[in-house]
């Protein structure tokens, strides 16, 4: 299943500073639940995992992510993603352009298109469910993601902190419920 995701969110942080975060992808994956950098391969090439909990069960995911293109000037980034469900039931692959600017007194806007192909189990849930639980899962990495520019700066990483998989219970039912209003 091929879908085309597109998100804008506006933070009140200077763009220097949301740039800076977003071009390193081990501050990213901070914000991703269930998220962790496992290896860095190269200066754009990095491996991780991400956990997912579907009820007492915990599906692992891993992968590998390579910055393509970054323009500085333009605060612009191009990243490709690929990844394996460990236990064979699945695949994902991922091209994700970002961009941001300067908007409204300094608030910094964040700009994503993403090409996203699944293959598998995820796949079978459909267009429109992934589209929602895509969307409950950006609004939680936002979250995440306004959290840590709140940070000092200079704020050290806890490389000890213990990656919490994302539950797709939860965000199954926040999906449910936007598609159940949208349809009332």
């Amino acid at each position: 299943m091929a879908l085309r995701i597109e998100k804008t969110v506006q933070v009140n942080q200077p763009i220097e500073k949301v740039w800076a975060l977003l071009t390193d992808p081990r501050k990213v994956a901070t914000c991703v639940p269930g998220a962790k950098i496992t290896e860095q391969v190269d200066d754009k090439t990095y491996k991780g995992t991400i956990s997912v909990k579907v009820g007492p069960a915990v599906s692992e995911y891993s992968g590998e992510l390579q910055i393509v293109r970054i323009d500085p000037e333009n605060f612009e980034i191009e990243l490709l993603g690929k990844g394996q469900d460990v236990r064979g039931r699945g695949s994902a692959s991922l091209k994700m352009t970002g961009k941001l600017r300067v908007v409204d007194g300094g608030r910094t806007e964040m700009t994503s298109v993403s090409e996203v192909n699944l293959v598998g189990i995820v796949a079978q849930m459909g267009a429109r469910v992934v589209t929602e639980v895509s969307n409950v899962m950006f609004g939680q990495f936002t979250k995440n993601l306004q959290a840590r520019l709140l940070q000092p700066e200079g704020a050290p990483d806890d490389p000890g902190a213990q990656v919490k998989p994302v539950k797709a219970t939860d965000v199954a039912w926040e999906a449910g419920k936007r598609l159940f209003r949208r349809d009332s």
